[in-house]
């Protein structure tokens, strides 16, 4: 436990606490009223910035991990790797296979012609909606940053950024807050124990020397 604490100690506590808070929102109130209720306090300025907050683990926080890796020990470059196929491979089953009747806010918003705020930009799907594919991909890459990095001000500002990646996702009623809340926790389970493995098993010169030196 010692060994899974360390360097991890404020990525840990911050997810814990967002695992917590939010979970009586989720359990308490109907998805539909914690939808409008995110989706309803929108300006002109947060359509600009959560749009393109809520772009960015389609590709730019995936390819800005796997980067990083390179400079670190092979170990964690093997880590974040796997880390993130992993993920990829299970939001595809559980969009696909598990969870493949579970519709997305639009269904419902449409279906009941329910007045929202549409953000310009956003083409909202239908299906797929349990869980967040984004909020799995930005807690995950993100939280593999923050153990790279190993510094508490840097674990903390990635966990606000993962927060604000699932935020936008129920701004731009793209998700539940269900589904945004599943995905944070799984995507950062699997950062977590992927790196966790790696780190204390892999211990050999060859997986503790950088694939790149500067």
């Amino acid at each position: 436990m010692k060994k899974l604490l360390q360097d991890k100690s404020t990525s840990l506590i911050c997810h814990l606490i967002l695992a917590i808070g939010v979970l009586p929102f989720v359990l308490l109130y109907p998805k539909s009223v914690s939808l409008l209720f995110i989706n309803g306090y929108h300006s002109a300025f947060l359509d600009v910035v959560l749009y393109h907050i809520t772009r960015l683990p389609e590709l730019a926080f995936i390819v800005f991990v796997v980067v990083l890796a390179f400079f670190a020990e092979r170990r964690i470059l093997m880590a974040v790797i796997i880390a993130m196929a992993l993920c990829g491979i299970c939001i595809v089953l559980f969009k696909n296979f598990v969870f493949p009747d579970f519709f997305r806010p639009y269904h419902w918003l449409n279906g009941n012609k329910v007045a929202f705020h549409h953000v310009p930009g956003i083409h909202l799907h239908s299906n797929g909606s349990f869980p967040s594919g984004h909020t799995i991909s930005a807690f995950c890459a993100l939280a593999l940053v923050g153990f790279i990095s190993k510094k508490p001000w840097v674990q903390f500002l990635l966990f606000l950024l993962a927060c604000l990646s699932g935020y936008s996702r129920v701004y731009a009623a793209q998700h539940y807050l269900m589904d945004v809340y599943a995905g944070a926790i799984f995507g950062f389970v699997v950062a977590l124990m992927v790196y966790h493995i790696f780190t204390n098993n892999f211990k050999t010169p060859f997986w503790s020397q950088p694939l790149i030196k500067f």
